[in-house]
């Protein structure tokens, strides 16, 4: 598929999706809700919640990836469950400091940061989120495992002012991880 242009990017409401996002201060970048058909063939089970970058060229996006993950980038998430009868929180998880911990996030959802993380490019690319000649990065605030097919919502509240990270264009993402070969 074609690569969709901003506008039509920010109108997807099923996963993966983007939506642009201001990295530099404190307060809710996203609030949206959103549908979740289960993963494709080539997907894990995994959905990750993160923030996606580009560049054209690879020594710019390891510069743009370690300036935004340096210190942390400490944030509340909170991902819920809205098809049933009543809403349901959906526990999350994020990669701990040794790369292979897994650590639940507590129910006030705080994340004391990025890591980087892969989604499903051809889950991306399909639905025509990926630009050819870009290369992309994921740096994800954690992750749900398995989730159910629905209708979800998700809130991201940044919790630090990153006066460094002002310009620096990224994207909210939330998308299946991709499958191990």
């Amino acid at each position: 598929m074609a690569p969709l242009d901003a506008a039509q990017a920010a109108a997807r409401t099923q996963v993966p999706l983007t939506r642009p996002v201001a990295l530099d201060k404190p307060g809710v970048i996203a609030d949206l809700e959103f549908d979740l058909p289960p993963p494709g063939p080539s997907a894990d089970s995994t959905l990750i919640v993160g923030v996606r970058i580009e560049e054209q060229k690879a020594k710019a996006m390891l510069a743009r990836s370690g300036m935004i993950a340096k210190g942390g980038l400490p944030a509340r998430i909170r991902l819920q469950n809205l098809s049933g009868t009543h809403l349901s929180d959906i526990m999350l998880t994020r990669i701990g400091d040794d790369l292979n911990e897994r650590v639940p996030l507590g129910p006030d959802g705080l994340t004391p940061g990025v890591r980087q993380e892969s989604v499903n490019g051809a889950m991306l690319r399909d639905v025509g989120l990926i630009k050819p000649g870009t290369i992309y990065n994921v740096l994800a605030f954690g992750f749900a495992v398995a989730p159910p097919p629905g209708r979800y919502q998700l809130s991201v509240e940044l919790l630090e002012k990153r006066p460094q990270l002002k310009g620096q264009q990224a994207e909210l993402v939330i998308a299946y991880n991709g499958k191990s070969k």
